[in-house]
C-alpha cells in the first residue's frame, strides 16, 4: 500500500471550505487528476452512494466506482473506489477549523494490482504532485 497525506491551510471559513470540498460537481474545477463523471451525480452525498469517473495519471486511465464509506459534515467525506486491474484507491477529504481560515486535508491510500508492489510506492510519489496541485487549487476556490 502507499499512502499520499496533503493538508493546505486556506483563508476560506470552514463552512464555505467544506461547500467546496463536498460539491463532486466542482471536482473537475480542481482535482487535477480528475477525468469525469462517468455515472450521474447525485446533488448531496451520504454514506452509500455511489458514482463513478475516470481519474487520469501520467497519461494513464480508469474508471474509478467510488462509495461513500464515511460523511461527517462538516468535516470529513471518506471514499473508497475499485478499478481496474484489482487497483483499490481509499480518498479520505478533512476541513479543519484554523480560525479565521481553514485546512484543507486530502489522504490517499492506494492498494491492490500493480500499486501493492514497490512500484506503488513509485506511483505515489508521482501522485503527490498532483495531490498538492489539487488540495492547493481547491484552497484557491471561491
Amino acid at each position: 500500500m502507499a499512502t499520499v497525506d496533503v493538508s493546505v491551510s486556506s483563508d476560506l471559513v470552514p463552512e464555505k471550505a467544506w461547500a467546496l470540498a463536498s460539491d463532486l460537481r466542482r471536482f473537475d474545477e480542481w482535482l487535477t487528476i480528475f477525468n469525469g463523471w462517468r455515472s450521474e451525480v447525485p446533488p448531496q452525498i451520504e454514506v452509500g452512494t455511489c458514482v463513478s469517473s475516470c481519474i487520469k495519471v501520467k497519461g494513464f486511465r480508469n474508471t474509478v466506482h467510488w462509495r461513500v464509506t464515511r460523511y461527517d459534515e462538516p468535516k470529513q467525506i471518506e471514499m473508497v473506489g475499485r478499478g481496474r486491474p484489482g487497483i483499490r484507491i481509499a480518498l479520505t477529504l478533512c476541513v479543519r477549523d484554523d480560525k479565521p481560515g481553514s485546512t484543507f486535508q486530502v489522504l490517499a491510500d492506494l492498494s491492490g494490482g500493480v500499486l501493492s508492489t514497490p512500484v506503488g510506492k513509485l506511483v505515489a510519489r508521482v501522485l503527490e504532485s498532483d495531490v498538492k496541485k489539487s488540495v492547493a487549487n481547491l484552497a484557491a476556490l471561491r
